[in-house]
């Protein structure tokens, strides 16, 4: 390593540059090409357009555009969606677009560490296996939280590489500005580095000007490293800790309000200790919690599965190696006998061992901690991609110095090294049910890397003097370009999936392959892999079904098409983010997304409905201590329309899909009525349906689906049941009169809202 000027792409040989930028471009048509057709889950889509309608949602990182609720994680993930549905308008290819850029930051980072560790092949290596890693083709094709992290943790390594090498502090402050970035997007995940940098810093001496840094010093950077990381991860956190309940938004994930119970307990430590951290609410049931097939129980051999290993540990045996191998020549150089230059340059300074420490470590702690948890998304194992790519990188290097090393025992290590990659590369293609028209080619080539490693083992090389130094160069440069296309051609050809569009995961988890396979594969044999019609642009972010058309028509006739309140008040994010996101109306919701979050009791609804909110939308089944349907049934009230579970509903594939409500029309002197026939009164049996009700004998009667969870601020789960309408579609104008008040009157956004029409009966 040069402590006096790291080296840069762009003073590299013209061929070097222009093998980087086809990398890019590989990375970018597998990223871009079904760009259009996979969104976020609805909630955090609806998060997004918020944040693109109003800059107080933006700036508080809000769910629905009147910034009445977070998001139940910190919102720095969302803010680039939000700015790029602002600027390009809003669909799927806008709100994926960030994570694309985000996607190509982290190759950048990963082939510029491994340039300054090893040199231009150690580079480029380490960037083909960033472009080629699954889970990152996955994740940085679709809107989602792990995409900000990653990038920004790899940016953080190549700050505090460039802060080792030369001994300067503003790089030293930017990595820990990097980790602070990482935190806005994926909170504590992003404090998976920090371990790693600080005893990275403790053990780099180079001082600038090529000083050496004594213990005191060391320590005190790494203090700064330490403070700087924590106080730009905290700095949103505490402002809005800071900031009095009324001005900002009730904080989602958290029961009392407290952004530090969201962050810390319902994203952090209840992960693993339930209800450790008060305040926050509880992941093991309700929505929150996931089923045991995305995750299941922790254990140490979770990681090395197929059906997470597939998605980002092909190159697991090469960083192996690349670790041992490195480890073994640094306790060898320290005993005084003379190894030779296996890494290259790599290891000629202190700051190359640190940044094998700082890699190592960090690797070690996001396995341990992921092999400990659950791992409710397949995109949580991104958080080791970028150690293990560019960990494979040296691994190469290093394989590629022994294969013309002179002593024999040395050149039967890339033999050990090639068969084990090769077996590996079979155990994933054969549990992940990978398709043969792609195994075949990758296991074809990893059996030629191990014939070829073989022949170099028996093959006893020539001294440069014997040959010449041209052909010398000639013939290192091709097993050096050979072994870098055969390490990469596994993860390659099993990325290559992600051009078909039933393989190439979503926002919800995201992940390369076909869904079922990789948990059951009968038989072994895996559906059909074809490549789908390129989709770079545009594209609906969700879907916008013509049933919440109807609602929305509904709830703009009732309310008399004002612009002045929210359209309605809903008490589930599943009726209102689909409308949030297509249309960008302000739709308030209690609940948060697990549904217990009390962001609005029902004294606050009703000031509410003083100050003018007309309409409030109850999901069917919800329980007789739900605070919306409390304040609809405490007067002035009346039912007027209803929706069958035919709904559908954008969710995760594991949650509910289907969903019911009554729309209510409130405002109105005297008692409420749930029905057209006589006031609202509670019923004796909870849980039971009305006899001859549409929802008799449905999962959604009573405590159907939906509602909210025992032990919860609703309480017992006492059901309240309404008496649905048996016209659906029409509404009755015998007891109020709202008309419109100006045609073709409403909001007017990016994507238009449906026109309410004025005919008498129909909405």
């Amino acid at each position: 390593m040069d402590t006096r000027r790291p080296a840069r792409w762009r003073d590299q040989p013209l061929a070097a540059r222009c093998a980087l930028l086809l990398i890019a471009a590989g990375m970018t048509v597998l990223l871009g090409w079904n760009l259009a057709r996979g969104g976020d889950s609805g909630f955090y889509e609806a998060s997004a357009r918020s944040m693109s309608e109003s800059w107080p949602a933006l700036f508080s990182g809000a769910f629905d555009p009147s910034a009445t609720v977070t998001l139940d994680k910190l919102s720095g993930f969302a803010v680039p969606q939000a700015l790029s549905i602002r600027l390009f308008g809003d669909s799927t290819a806008a709100l994926a677009l960030p994570q694309v850029v985000e996607g190509l930051v982290t190759l950048w980072a990963c082939s510029l560490v491994g340039l300054r560790w090893a040199g231009v092949g150690t580079g480029l290596v380490a960037a083909g296996a960033a472009a080629t890693t699954p889970i990152f083709v996955s994740m940085f094709a679709h809107p989602m939280e792990d995409g900000m992290v990653t990038a920004a943790l790899a940016v953080a390594l190549l700050c505090w590489q460039r802060a080792a090498i030369t001994g300067r502090w503003w790089p030293l402050v930017a990595a820990g500005l990097a980790v602070g970035v990482g935190f806005q997007a994926k909170m504590l995940q992003s404090w998976f580095v920090l371990p790693a940098l600080v005893l990275g810093t403790l053990v780099a001496t180079a001082g600038r000007d090529g000083t050496r840094l004594g213990t005191g010093a060391r320590i005190g950077r790494a203090v700064v490293l330490g403070a700087v990381s924590v106080a730009a991860s905290l700095a949103w956190v505490v402002g809005l800790a800071l900031t009095p309940a009324g001005a900002r938004p009730w904080i989602d994930g958290s029961t009392d309000d407290s952004p530090f119970a969201m962050v810390f307990g319902y994203n952090g430590i209840d992960r693993f200790l339930p209800g450790a951290v008060p305040g926050s609410v509880s992941t093991t049931e309700g929505p929150a919690a996931r089923p045991a097939r995305l995750g299941g129980p922790g254990g140490v051999t979770k990681l090395i599965e197929p059906h997470l290993a597939s998605q980002v540990a092909w190159l697991l045996p090469a960083a192996l190696f690349a670790v041992t191998l490195a480890v073994v020549l640094l306790l060898v150089r320290r005993t005084g006998t003379r190894v030779g230059s296996v890494f290259g340059r790599a290891f000629d300074t202190r700051a190359g061992s640190a940044t094998l420490l700082v890699v190592t470590v960090w690797l070690v702690t996001a396995a341990v901690v992921l092999s400990v948890a659950k791992v409710p998304h397949t995109a949580y194992v991104a958080a080791v991609g970028v150690q293990l790519a560019v960990l494979a990188a040296l691994g190469w290097r290093g394989a590629v110095g022994l294969v013309r090393a002179q002593s024999a025992w040395l050149r039967v290590v890339p033999v050990l090294l090639a068969t084990a990659q090769l077996a590996w590369w079979a155990f994933l293609a054969r549990g992940a049910a990978m398709p043969a028209v792609l195994a075949t080619p990758a296991l074809v080539v990893g059996v030629a890397a191990v014939l070829a490693t073989v022949v170099a083992f028996l093959w006893r090389p020539r001294w440069e003097g014997t040959r010449g130094p041209g052909r010398h160069r000639a013939s290192r440069a091709a097993i050096a370009l050979a072994a870098g296309l055969a390490l990469v051609a596994g993860p390659a050809a099993f990325s290559l999936q992600a051009l078909d569009a039933a393989r190439d995961g979503s926002g919800s988890d995201a992940s390369v392959g076909s869904w079922v396979p990789r948990w059951r594969v009968p038989d072994g044999r895996a559906e059909a892999f074809r490549v789908s019609r390129p989709d770079w642009w545009s594209g609906s972010s969700a879907p916008y079904p013509v049933v919440f058309r109807h609602l929305v028509r509904t709830a703009r006739r009732l309310d008399g098409y004002r612009d002045s309140v929210p359209l309605f008040l809903t008490d589930t994010w599943r009726i209102s983010s689909p409308l949030i996101d297509a249309t960008g109306l302000p739709v308030l919701t209690d609940g948060g997304f697990s549904g217990t979050v009390p962001v609005f009791t029902a004294r606050q609804v009703r000031q509410r409905i003083a100050g003018g909110l007309r309409v409030l939308v109850v999901q069917a089944g919800a329980p007789r201590t739900d605070p919306v349907l409390r304040a609809a049934l405490a007067g002035g009230c009346r039912a007027v329309a209803d929706v069958d579970p035919g709904a559908r509903v954008p969710a995760h594939p594991w949650a509910v899909t289907g969903i019911g409500w009554t729309v209510w029309r409130c405002g109105l002197p005297g008692r409420s009525v749930d029905r057209l026939g006589g006031p609202a009164a509670p019923r004796s049996r909870p849980g039971v349906a009305r006899a001859g009700s549409r929802w008799a004998g449905s999962r959604w009667a009573g405590s159907g689906s939906g509602t909210r969870s025992a032990g919860s601020r609703s309480g017992s789960n006492h059901g309240y049941d309404i008496e649905p309408r048996r016209s659906r579609g029409s509404v009755s104008e015998s007891w109020f009169d709202t008309r419109p008040a100006a045609a073709g009157a409403g909001r007017v956004s990016r994507r238009a809202a449906p026109r309410a029409t004025t005919s008498a009966g129909a909405p």
